[in-house]
């Protein structure tokens, strides 16, 4: 059984090769000399994205403030304590009122010259440098060679041929034929 499956398996495989197509009878390779006569430089180019800092200044205008004169955190304090400790004691008849309106009346006279120091009027404008850090994404296409297209006359004949290496109009060379007979 086995040497059937066997026999018939190598018939049908001749069968199949006999009936497929043509046979390679024989192959023969000739050099001939060819002259250039075109030459096509292949490119590839891709976009190349590097991310950098940048430093970007420039003269400003900047307010210049007054100093306010004569008021002090200190001074308004103390007239702000006397001030409050006589509003206490002349509204209540209680010992410690006074106490209590000196501490308000202090407090009220620090914030008061707090306010009074930052609220100074602009005097006028002084030109400084300004400086930020600017992030930006910096494309450069790149273009990269990746071979040449040249174009032979040869054997009565023009032929494309792709190169790795730079050849030049009128170079002489080598182009490599293989012919191939077969029976139909």
């Amino acid at each position: 059984m086995k040497n059937q499956l066997t026999a018939a398996a190598l018939i049908s495989f001749a069968a199949l090769c006999l009936l497929n197509g043509p046979v390679v009878a024989e192959t023969r390779y000739e050099y001939v000399i060819g002259t250039v006569t075109d030459v096509e430089t292949l490119t590839n180019s891709f976009t190349r994205k590097t991310p950098r800092n940048e430093r970007i200044c420039q003269i400003e205008d900047v307010p210049i403030y007054g100093e306010s004169q004569g008021s002090s955190e200190l001074g308004s304090m103390i007239i702000g304590g006397l001030i409050g400790s006589a509003v206490g004691n002349k509204l209540s008849d209680n010992n410690g009122v006074g106490s209590a309106g000196a501490v308000a009346g202090a407090l009220l006279g620090r914030e008061r010259a707090k306010q009074t120091a930052k609220a100074g009027d602009i005097v006028g404008y002084r030109q400084q440098e300004v400086c930020k850090i600017n992030r930006i994404v910096q494309e450069e296409v790149i273009e990269k060679i990746v071979g040449y297209r040249i174009k032979v006359e040869a054997d009565g004949r023009i032929l494309s041929l792709n190169a790795s290496k730079l050849l030049t109009v009128g170079d002489r060379v080598e182009v490599n034929k293989k012919v191939s007979y077969a029976l139909n």
